[in-house]
């Protein structure tokens, strides 16, 4: 096991070096995401067995499914798991922490007072950015008092701050508790799973690009209004997480990045106003919508 390079455990039969390292990844990525958080320990250790289970399905999909890509780079793929499971339990229980995050990370990526980069343990980490000339600003009043709430926060530190832990200082200003996993949580309910939806950040990206070939008015009438379970605009979700870069989002929609900047606090929009910027009918926006969610059906079925 010690003499396994990182990331070569692509080729492996599932068995204990394979769940080993899986586990070893997965507790890194859960300690690092909950850091600050009230995580019980049974908790840690449900997300890291469900990481291995779905590891598991994934490798018996392989070997049932031919055409399914190998996985290329383990560490990572498990990564990206671990991270989606934390994700998709804080948005499910905690959906007003997760719309905080959403909007910081958002934020500090799109907005040039802030200068985001990996320090040397691989923490993502957000500093106040040297003055520049030309600068990007975030556009709305909502967007504008956040970025402000961020500088003063940064400021009182007097050094870069990790990201999860800016995001937990938001969340404080704007009293919103902080994820609290110490009671029972079952994890398999609350997270999507990988056979059923998108396991992957590589699964996220293959749907992007079938999103980018819908004809223009069913992409625009499908993603100004797509939400999550919790009502999380899919946009800044897709943005947030670094899925789909704000300049592909404006583009699809067949607008620039200020434009989609002006309508960010307002995402997801009601159908009447996709229909006055459509200049269509409410119901004719639903008939795109539904067309364009059919077509990704039937494309993305076809890919599997």
């Amino acid at each position: 096991m010690a003499n396994n390079p990182q990331g070569r455990y692509d080729g492996q039969p599932f068995g204990d070096a394979l769940a080993e390292r899986a586990l070893l990844v997965a507790e890194r990525v859960v300690r690092s995401r909950c850091r600050g958080w009230n995580v019980a320990q049974h908790v840690r250790d449900d997300l890291r067995g469900e990481v291995v289970l779905r590891l598991l399905k994934r490798l018996q999909r392989a070997q049932e499914e031919p055409e399914i890509p190998p996985i290329q780079r383990f560490d990572d793929y498990i990564a990206s798991v671990a991270s989606r499971l934390v994700d998709d339990l804080a948005r499910a229980l905690f959906p007003e922490w997760t719309r905080i995050k959403n909007r910081v990370r958002y934020l500090v990526h799109h907005d040039d007072r802030f200068h985001v980069f990996v320090d040397d343990a691989g923490r993502t980490m957000c500093e106040a950015a040297a003055p520049s000339p030309a600068r990007r600003r975030v556009r709305t009043s909502a967007a504008h008092a956040l970025a402000l709430s961020v500088v003063q926060t940064l400021d009182e530190a007097g050094r870069p701050l990790d990201l999860e832990d800016l995001v937990a200082a938001q969340a404080k200003r704007h009293g919103v508790v902080t994820a609290n996993f110490s009671g029972p949580v079952e994890i398999a309910g609350r997270c999507e799973d990988p056979g059923e939806a998108m396991e992957s950040a590589e699964a996220v990206r293959r749907l992007w690009i079938e999103i980018e070939a819908l004809p223009p008015r069913q992409r625009t009438a499908l993603l100004l209004n797509s939400r999550d379970e919790s009502g999380e605009s899919v946009l800044r979700l897709l943005a947030a997480t670094g899925l789909a870069p704000a300049g592909s989002l404006a583009a699809a929609l067949g607008m620039s990045e200020d434009e989609l900047n002006g309508l960010w606090d307002e995402l997801p929009l009601a159908d009447d106003v996709i229909a006055a910027r459509l200049r269509l009918t409410r119901q004719q926006v639903i008939n795109l919508r539904k067309a364009a969610r059919d077509r990704l059906a039937r494309r993305t079925s076809r890919a599997r």
